[in-house]
């Protein structure tokens, strides 16, 4: 019988790749009461089980045991607590990853096991990842490496914090598939990347319509965008006469044309580039929240690289009521409940008002925020760079991964 044990801590992801790799046929958790507190043993059994795996427990078959640990900085504390477990499995193969916990949890845990192994009381290894290199388990004792291939999910990254996605995958997939069948003319809009707004509606139209659809009018259409009319109407049903659209607009198109072209072109881009891009689970309207929470925030674009949830806001059009770019306090508080979690975020702009007049780059203050905030830039040079060559892959890693991102 083999036998994995993890540390819980503040960091799921290298204990969930470690089950994910080794598939052991009995589970074990040593949890704090601090971890205890935030749920960590069962916000990992939830993410693993959204990989495809079980380990909770049946009626008559044992597949995880949750050891508690009282004294997370006491090493004999967790001596004891390690004593507890191996005696539950004395004859087990032994995978113990201390890759989690306190530094006394991992050097308890190290100088126990290890001593039984040196005796040839027990078969097993010791494991540890690095966490700038999270799907790379290390065998301390050989320094040997092995590569994990499974993925986590967007699903599975939040389930192990205790957040889920509100959209069901039908839900998800339905926007995805809308998205897809409307790439080209989303692209053909992020080729002008314009301030001016497609729809020109008050707030009260704005909300309205975009709940309950729109009949067009004249007086609804910017003229700016008069050459993406005929496109306009092949994608979403509309008449051009005498060179105006006309016809109804259901919700989804009122979004479309509202902003959401702009998460529509950058889902199908990044869609299309995972593979050379080394991203995956790209995901399109993710809502997350807390399972114990009413409220949540919506991810226009989410993805998943280097076993981290990655988020890209969208903000089209001029933009005129945000100058000084405030949207990024916005989205350093979404971020902030995860700031510990490997979660990575973009800002994609067309508004010109958050540039430098004279140098057309990135005001010297917002870029500054930005930094702080750890949220990178794609402003509307870059989305009409992309839009002119989406299958340009160098191209599309230096806009959204490459050092000089922050300009």
């Amino acid at each position: 019988m083999r036998v994995l044990l993890c540390l819980l801590s503040g960091q799921h992801v290298p204990n969930l790749l470690s089950v994910h790799h080794y598939r052991p046929d009995r589970l074990v958790l040593v949890e704090s009461e601090g971890m205890h507190q935030r749920n960590a043993a069962a916000n990992l059994l939830a993410a693993i089980k959204h990989g495809g795996l079980d380990y909770t427990n049946q009626p008559g078959e044992e597949r995880s045991h949750i050891e508690p640990l009282h004294a997370e900085d006491d090493l004999n504390a967790v001596r004891a607590a390690m004593r507890c477990v191996y005696n539950r499995y004395p004859g087990a193969e032994w995978l113990v990853n201390v890759t989690g916990g306190t530094k006394p949890m991992s050097i308890a845990t190290y100088d126990f096991f290890n001593g039984l192994i040196r005796r040839d009381v027990l078969r097993g290894r010791i494991l540890y990842t690095n966490v700038a290199q999270p799907a790379r388990i290390l065998d301390v004792a050989t320094h040997a490496a092995e590569d994990v291939t499974h993925r986590i999910t967007a699903k599975q990254f939040l389930a192990g914090y205790g957040f889920e996605s509100r959209k069901s995958d039908a839900k998800l997939q339905e926007g995805e598939s809308r998205a897809a069948q409307w790439w080209e003319c989303s692209r053909a809009i992020a080729a002008q990347a314009a301030a001016f707004p497609l729809l020109c509606l008050n707030d009260e139209e704005r909300n309205r319509s975009r709940k309950k659809g729109l009949e067009l009018e004249p007086a609804h259409l910017h003229a700016s965008g008069k050459t993406l009319w005929p496109l306009i109407a092949q994608t979403l049903g509309l008449q051009l006469d005498n060179g105006v659209l006309k016809g109804k607009l259901d919700k989804h198109g009122v979004q479309f044309l509202t902003g959401g072209w702009l998460e529509a072109f950058l889902w199908g881009l990044l869609s299309r580039n995972a593979e050379s891009l080394g991203i995956w689970d790209v995901r399109l309207g993710l809502e997350v929240g807390r399972k114990d929470a009413s409220t949540g925030n919506d991810f226009d674009v989410a993805f998943m690289r280097n076993s981290s949830l990655c988020m890209i806001e969208c903000k089209s059009g001029a933009q005129s009521h945000d100058p000084a770019a405030d949207i990024l306090y916005r989205i350093e508080a979404v971020i902030r409940q995860f700031r510990a979690l490997r979660v990575q975020s973009w800002l994609a702009t067309t508004a010109t008002n958050v540039l430098d007049p004279q140098t057309g780059q990135l005001k010297s203050s917002i870029m500054t925020r930005a930094a702080i905030h750890g949220c990178r830039t794609i402003l509307p040079d870059d989305i009409r760079s992309l839009a002119a060559a989406p299958d340009d892959r160098e191209r599309v890693n230096t806009i959204l991964f490459g050092p000089d991102n922050q300009k």
